[in-house]
């Protein structure tokens, strides 16, 4: 099992129009995340970082191919931990 955890310094938060920004007090870094993005750390965050069982939640939320959005969920994860905004643990 796979999963993802939010990096220490780093905070997160909602913006009106959709998007996640994340802030690393450490390291000054700052991001902000599309809505699919967005929502697939909502849905990595309500299941404890599992990438399995966040990609079956989003897959029929969104009629897509699981192993797709297994897929997609693994590339975000992987650019958040290579920007030290998120771990794998």
């Amino acid at each position: 099992m796979m999963a993802i955890t939010t990096a220490p310094g780093v905070t997160q938060r909602m913006l009106a129009n959709g998007h996640l920004e994340l802030t690393c007090r450490t390291t000054n870094r700052h991001i902000e995340c599309e809505p699919v993005a967005a929502a697939m750390w909502i849905a990595l965050k309500q299941h404890n970082g599992d990438v399995d069982e966040a990609a079956t939640t989003l897959s029929a939320l969104w009629e897509t191919n699981e192993e797709d959005t297994r897929y997609d969920l693994i590339a975000l994860a992987g650019s958040l931990c290579s920007l030290g905004m998120a771990t794998e643990s």
